[in-house]
């Protein structure tokens, strides 16, 4: 492994699009806690929906004093896919999170925090669904939403996606490395 970029940020902020444009530019591979976290929530029939998500993810913090996302979903899918280089998790929320990714691999560790004003964060969450601005503001009420915002100070790098398009913001991200 080459490179393990931590991205973090409020929801909406553009992580997800910023993602994409790593994945086409750079060849990094995704690192999907989401996806572990949906495949929890189908064993235990739960209904999938930001809120569980939200809620699944603290308690397993709890439980395992916060090392889930570094030993059960991170390293599997390092260690299944050696060939990799270059490495993305987009849903860092907590700093103990951030230091345990630091922790396990060193150097090879970037962290960037993406921020937005609050209104373009509003108007980027109704555009997917006019009808979930509610729902959006009672998310970002929720103590792992308000925890993600507040990651930034550990932040390696810290970009404005008002400012910049998701490619510009891929660019300046591979540029940390060289």
């Amino acid at each position: 492994m080459k490179r393990l970029l931590l991205l973090s940020g409020p929801m909406a902020c553009g992580k997800t699009s910023i993602s994409e444009s790593l994945q086409a530019r750079y060849g990094f591979l995704p690192i999907s806690s989401g996806a572990y976290l949906r495949g929890v929530l189908i064993g235990r029939n739960q209904v999938l929906d930001r809120h569980n998500l939200q809620e699944l993810g603290d308690a397993l913090d709890r439980e395992t004093g916060f090392s889930w996302l570094v030993e059960a979903v991170a390293m599997p899918a390092i260690k299944a896919r050696p060939d990799i280089e270059n490495w993305l998790l987009d849903a860092v929320r907590k700093p103990q999170q951030v230091e345990l990714f630091r922790l396990r691999f060193k150097g090879a560790v970037k962290h960037v925090h993406i921020v937005a004003p609050e209104v373009v964060l509003e108007q980027r969450y109704a555009s997917r669904n006019p009808l979930t601005l509610q729902h959006y503001q009672a998310s970002v009420m929720h103590p792992n939403e308000q925890s993600a915002r507040s990651v930034a100070p550990l932040a390696d790098y810290i970009l404005d996606a008002e400012e910049l398009t998701p490619s510009a913001i891929a660019d300046q991200i591979i540029g940390i490395w060289e």
